[in-house]
């Protein structure tokens, strides 16, 4: 091989060097805009929070709102998080009676541009989140996960129903925020279910 074929050569293998260094990376999940901090629900009462340890809220949202519980109509108890697995992702969310100052059961909730809520756990930071495992079926697991920008398991989509409740429906499967069984003892475990019409486990506030 001559100098001059060496050098052509050694300038190709540079350009196609260059070219995957800068070629587009694979898409990563879209980044949300900055959330508003939401203090009701489209007329619904809330039930407000005064948590103790209170986390740092995300995603954005600059001021600091109040925390609220979020009550199953069913049995009057409220969302939990699990106190045994609150500092892991992964955190198991149920039922249990309402307390305005655990930490565990107050949730921010943030509205964000896409049209949707998030609701992030103040005990831990953490938010309310469909597992991707189970997602495709009934009984999909609820728990608490680090945010993920875009990930649409951790946004909810609120509609009041004319009983002046709140559906909660994950846009991930199109399925509902639901307890699990007819009672919602201390302990019940909440999953997405598909609409059940007239279902008090479906029904929020």
């Amino acid at each position: 091989m001559t100098k001059l074929k060496r050098i052509m050569v050694t300038v190709a293998v540079a350009a196609g060097v260059l070219a995957l260094a800068t070629a587009p990376q694979a898409a990563a999940a879209p980044k949300e805009g900055p959330g508003t901090a939401v203090t009701s629900i489209k007329g619904v009462k809330l039930i407000p929070a005064q948590p103790r340890g209170a986390a740092k809220r995300t995603n954005g949202v600059n001021a600091q709102a109040d925390a609220y519980l979020i009550q199953s109509v069913l049995s009057g108890r409220c969302l939990d998080a699990d106190l045994n697995t609150i500092n892991t992702n992964g955190t198991r969310v149920q039922l249990w009676d309402c307390d305005v100052y655990a930490a565990q059961q107050a949730f921010y909730i943030t509205a964000i541009p896409e049209g949707y809520l998030r609701f992030q756990n103040v005990a831990s930071g953490r938010y309310l989140d469909a597992d991707l495992a189970s997602i495709n079926t009934n009984n999909t697991r609820i728990q608490l996960w680090d945010f993920v920008g875009g990930a649409t398991n951790q946004w909810w989509l609120d509609t009041v129903i004319p009983e002046g409740y709140l559906r909660l429906q994950s846009p991930a499967s199109g399925r509902y925020l639901t307890t699990e069984g007819s009672v919602g003892g201390n302990g019940t475990r909440v999953q997405l279910w598909d609409y059940l019409p007239g279902a008090h486990s479906q029904w929020w506030n």
